[in-house]
């Protein structure tokens, strides 16, 4: 199979698998999840299937034409990078969605589950191997509304969607600020293609001197930042556990949360090389990295401790990505790219442990846990190993990449000098000792010491197999890839390297190289882990003291004050700017018009009524005109309500007469719908009023309301007429442009569609997305007064 199609169908095949999953599972029943699962195997076969020869170091990249007025295609690049994530999220996908068989309760609604996760999948399998920034964005965006609806599966539970809203508000918005940041790219390089940008550079090198350089790299860093939890974004992760234990598995250990990392690895070669890249990138993974580790101390759910490592994890690999230097721009890549592959066994790993525990104990809270090595021995030994891994224990994978991350950080303290030879280092060791005291916490906390009984249901097994293989083949990679580092290593970290530097690496991971910096590094990190490790619940209580006394200082102390206060703060500036009644504010918008638009187009047109305007009109479309009069002015003066809607009904079928006369029929048969539709809903509301008008206009109001009326029609009247002969000399009606144009731009002869989908089809998506958002409204609305 042509490796492109085989990658657009890994890309699509969830998307189309999603829309027959109600049917599948009429026929399988509660079994669908294995239907689910069958698909993540073929996605992931067929990216397999492409491996070859991109280990090899080909790059795969092919076009389809999509946009092409802006010169934009559907475009894949796959290269060692897509294949690393792709494999990712393909293959964690299988693992959950056969674990999710055991874990979802056959009462759930399991159809809607693995139809998010379905989408999920493919729409993050769309973002790594897409080849242009506005397919990415597309892509990226998609992630974020999947993972929303995935967070807020369980809709009943208020913290379930309090999660779901706040990592969409946060992700969706950074995802906005990073397309802004693909456009200013775009304005530089003239160009949205990936490769076109990353094989040229002369390319890169203007990018790196314009002077919207660091614009550009704030706003695409903000996008990936928000996606992967780092710096104040971090908040929108812990509250994202609210999610069923599969999803978190999934969604914020080996996959969504990888997004903004792809980004960064993908911008590498583009920014990187850079004070402002090393600032940036690598000071924020830092600060987060020290931050997350510290803050999972007071976490009690086992899960809030997972995702607080979890934002720590991948601030390593932030900061791993952002070590730079104009000489050397790739110091942390390497180490990087092995830890983000190590992470996601391991983390996936402990997720699902975390999800067997809750299952069979029935609670997550660690204060009530422990013991249950007894009871749970062969959940004890798949936890053990992936928490000795997250902690950089020897032999298993997780001490391979920590060793690699305490290299890079001596070597780029090196490049730097004085202070930051000890500064760096020094940070990366910080972050190993809260890892490890964390890691042996959930081993402990969990596992160790005396059963609670009090807590703890009185019998408690092993979970079913389809819980348990999952989670033991995670922790076989584990030891496979830290026994034998050259199969990952060599199949897929080498390319991804070379994918990211542009240039071939060859790469040497072995356990022992002496005893080196990174070597003493280590010992210093399991020493002073097992003294923070004594001292774990006296700085989680002052963590919490802290916290009780200085509010303010927490980032969800902003994000909800103004989510919750946004009804009252919008109230508070619409009394300062609206006062008053809409009428006044009608009555402005209309002398606006006159003043902004009218009035200069009279005065540049000179002539109020063009000389050479043709009065030769037929009798009877004279005579329509003047029906059309009576019936507008009926509409005004009848004094009660029924008469008058019928005399503006008629108004509104006599134009479309006129469309019919002027050989329009299909803007008459839009008229005569629309005017039917409208013409319904006014007599459904008005039967409900009085049919009289009983409201008493004083004169001066009257006479106001009469003059700016008669203005604004004047007005119109005088703009249309002349803009059919010309305001300004010389003039060329716009019909002549798009009747020359109709047919090579669009290949279409109906004028009027064309004007609509092609022309102005910006504009009438837009009109589309505000009905749509409109008819969205309405049935929530509808949908809860029927709940309630």
């Amino acid at each position: 199979m042509n490796p492109f199609t085989a990658i657009a169908l890994a890309v699509f095949l969830p998307f189309i698998s999603a829309a027959l999953v109600p049917v599948a599972q009429k026929i399988l029943k509660h079994r669908i999840g294995w239907f689910a699962s069958a698909i993540a195997v073929v996605s992931f076969l067929l990216i397999v299937s492409v491996a070859p020869a991109i280990i090899h170091g080909e790059i795969v990249t092919d076009a389809v034409s999509w946009i092409p007025s802006v010169g934009v295609e559907f475009s894949i690049y796959a290269d060692g990078l897509s294949l690393l994530i792709g494999l990712i999220a393909s293959g964690i996908g299988i693992i959950i969605m056969s674990y999710s068989n055991g874990y979802m309760s056959h009462k759930e609604d399991l159809s809607r589950y693995y139809q998010y996760l379905l989408l999920f999948m493919g729409s993050m399998s769309g973002m790594v191997f897409s080849a242009n920034t506005i397919q990415l964005f597309i892509f990226w965006e998609l992630t974020s509304i999947t993972s929303f609806m995935l967070i807020g599966f369980w809709r009943h539970r208020p913290l379930s969607i309090y999660g779901a809203t706040k990592s969409l508000i946060i992700t969706a918005a950074g995802g906005l600020v990073m397309f802004i940041g693909f456009l200013v790219l775009h304005s530089i390089t003239g160009t949205f293609d990936i490769p076109t940008i990353l094989n040229d550079p002369s390319t890169i090198e203007r990018i790196k001197s314009h002077d919207l350089f660091l614009v550009t790299l704030v706003f695409i860093f903000i996008g990936a930042a928000a996606k992967s939890a780092q710096g104040p974004f971090y908040i929108w992760l812990p509250n994202a556990m609210e999610a069923p234990t599969p999803v978190s598995a999934f969604l914020h250990s080996a996959t969504m949360v990888k997004a903004g990392v792809f980004l960064i690895a993908r911008i590498h070669p583009i920014f990187s090389g850079t004070e402002a890249w090393f600032l940036l990138v690598s000071g924020t993974g830092m600060v987060t990295m020290v931050l997350a580790g510290f803050l999972a101390f007071r976490q009690n759910d086992i899960k809030g401790i997972l995702a607080f490592s979890t934002i720590s994890q991948l601030a390593y690999l932030v900061t791993m990505y952002g070590y730079t230097t104009y000489h050397e721009p790739g110091i942390g890549v390497a180490a990087a790219t092995f830890h983000l592959l190590n992470h996601a066994t391991f983390k996936a790993c402990l997720f699902l442990v975390a999800g067997i525990v809750a299952h069979e104990a029935a609670t997550r809270d660690i204060r009530k846990l422990g013991g249950l090595r007894h009871e749970m021995p062969l959940t004890f030994i798949v936890a053990f190993i992936g928490a000795l891994a997250m902690a950089g224990i020897p032999p298993l994978n997780g001490f391979l990449s920590k060793e690699m991350f305490y290299e890079s950080s001596v070597e780029m303290g090196a490049a730097l000098g004085f202070p930051f030879s000890l500064l760096v280092p020094g940070i990366a060791v910080i972050g190993g000792v809260l890892t490890f005291a964390y890691s042996i916490k959930l081993i402990d906390g969990i596992f160790l010491g005396k059963r609670k009984d009090e807590f703890l249901p009185h019998h408690i097994h092993e979970a079913p197999y389809v819980m348990l293989i999952p989670a033991g083949l995670l922790a076989g990679l584990i030891v496979l890839f830290g026994l034998v580092p050259s199969i990952p290593v060599h199949s897929v970290i080498e390319p991804t390297t070379s994918g990211i530097l542009l240039e071939t690496v060859h790469l040497h991971v072995t356990h022992w190289h002496g005893f080196t910096p990174a070597f003493m590094m280590t010992i210093v990190t399991f020493i002073l882990g097992l003294l923070t490790y004594t001292k774990y619940d006296s700085l989680a209580q002052w963590q919490d003291k802290f916290n009780a006394s200085y509010p303010k200082i927490s980032v969800n102390y902003y994000y909800d004050s103004i989510v919750n206060n946004a009804r009252t703060n919008a109230h508070r500036i619409s009394s300062i700017l609206q006062p008053g009644p809409i009428k006044t504010y009608i009555n402005a918008l209309l002398i606006l018009v006159i003043v902004l638009i009218a009035l200069p187009l009279i005065i540049l047109s000179g002539n109020l009524i063009p000389q050479t305007l043709s009065f030769n009109v037929p009798s009877y479309e004279a005579l329509l005109m003047l029906l059309m009069v009576v019936a507008a002015v009926a509409a005004t003066v009848l004094p009660k309500y029924l008469p008058a809607i019928i005399a503006l009904s008629s108004l509104g079928y006599m134009v479309s007469l006129l469309f019919i006369y002027l050989k329009a029929p299909d803007l008459a048969l839009t008229q005569i719908l629309v005017e039917t539709l409208t013409t319904i809903i006014f007599l459904l509301v008005i039967v409900r009023i009085p049919q009289t008008f009983r409201e008493k206009i004083p004169k001066g109001t009257l006479t106001r309301d009469i003059f700016i009326s008669g203005l604004v029609s004047a007005g119109v009247f005088i703009v249309l007429i002349n803009a059919t002969q010309g305001i300004v000399s010389p003039f060329e009606p716009l019909s002549y442009y798009f009747i020359e144009k109709s047919v090579p731009l669009t290949g279409g002869h109906n004028l009027v569609n064309v004007i609509l989908v092609d022309f102005r089809g910006y504009d009438t998506l837009g009109e589309i997305a505000v009905l749509c958002l409109a008819a969205l409204g309405v049935y929530n609305l509808v949908h809860s007064r029927s709940e309630k």
